[in-house]
């Protein structure tokens, strides 16, 4: 698993409780910070799968 593949999949594990909490407490910045972490982490990890490094 390469570095860029853990931080994507960091920035995914962050972003979904992020989200949550921002519907939660009716948050619009809270949400969009989740919802910005989750899909850079899903087009990180899509861009390792149709082009991977090796």
């Amino acid at each position: 698993m390469t570095r860029a593949h853990r931080l994507a999949l960091a920035e995914m594990a962050v972003g979904v409780p992020a989200a949550a909490w921002g519907v939660r407490r009716r948050s619009a910045g809270w949400a969009a910070v989740g919802a910005v972490l989750m899909v850079h982490g899903a087009l990180e990890l899509s861009y390792e799968t149709v082009l991977p490094r090796d």
